[in-house]
């Protein structure tokens, strides 16, 4: 059982708020294996005291975005390349265009994964009336002793 008295993050004079890996862990519903895998990858970068790992507001957001793109179907590579988008704020119209542009066409991968699921659904449905039509009739409907 957690203690009354621990706080979400740790709120320090000198800078953002702290999380450790539980807190993360526990916020965002996965493992700390999962952390340590994100954080081995470089797509985290805690700081390390002792063998504490501390995650800023900045891992946070970005464990955020890491986990919005798996959701989306993303791979890893190209998270870390909405990453690094992230952590240039540099204005870089290029970068920033190809990231767009990697947006764009995710939907559309998106979008046409929608409609091939739409199309199967659709024909299930149809193959669906059709053995329920099928067991509905009579299993000998001209009583010639043929079976459907």
């Amino acid at each position: 059982m957690k203690s009354a008295t621990r706080k979400a993050a740790t709120r320090r004079s000198d800078g953002p708020a702290i999380y450790t890996i539980a807190e993360l862990a526990d916020t965002f519903g996965i493992t700390h294996r999962t952390l340590r895998f994100y954080e081995d990858k470089g797509m985290l970068r805690p700081r390390r005291v002792g063998n504490r790992r501390l995650y800023s507001n900045r891992d946070r957001l970005r464990l955020r975005i890491i986990l919005d793109g798996k959701q989306v179907g993303l791979t890893l590579r190209e998270i870390q390349e909405y990453l690094d988008t992230y952590d240039l704020r540099d204005g870089s119209y290029d970068h920033l265009r190809r990231a767009l542009d990697k947006v764009h066409h995710q939907r559309l991968l998106l979008q046409q994964r929608r409609a091939a699921i739409e199309k199967s659904l659709n024909e299930l449905a149809r193959v669906e009336k059709i053995i329920e039509g099928m067991l509905a009739e009579p299993e000998d409907p001209d009583g010639q002793g043929d079976i459907i």
